[in-house]
């Protein structure tokens, strides 16, 4: 799958690049300059999957989610986040595919990149 990461802090985005390659995905991202540079980058390169962090300058990534989906109602999108919880409401019910907390587990990325590429959406 092609995979566009999105987190405002780029030791992250990098960590998070290199454990996507690790699982076989080709990585078209990272795009590190917050919400609007993401909605731009999605438009442009069509992932198959979006990491997003919610916590990012110019749009968080509730707001870019929401833009997302709007214009592709299927995105496939995996928050990742180290301030909200899962369970949150404004994060469960934003319409994202799975959510990861940080520090991102691998083995927890390669499942949810996994359930994405051969299944319906997880929660």
């Amino acid at each position: 799958m092609r995979v566009l990461i999105a987190d405002d802090d780029r030791e992250m985005a990098e960590v998070l690049k290199a454990y996507v390659e690790e699982c076989g995905h080709e990585v078209i991202g990272p795009v590190t300059g917050g919400g609007l540079a993401v909605i731009q980058a999605f438009a442009r390169f069509q992932p198959d999957v979006v990491l997003l962090d919610i916590m990012m300058p110019r749009f968080n990534g509730l707001t870019v989610c929401h833009a997302l989906l709007s214009r592709k109602p299927d995105a496939k999108i995996i928050f990742v986040s180290g301030s909200l919880d899962g369970n949150h409401p404004f994060v469960s019910g934003a319409g994202a595919s799975a959510y990861l907390q940080k520090p991102v587990n691998p083995v927890a990325l390669r499942e949810a990149l996994e359930a994405l590429s051969t299944g319906p959406a997880v929660a």
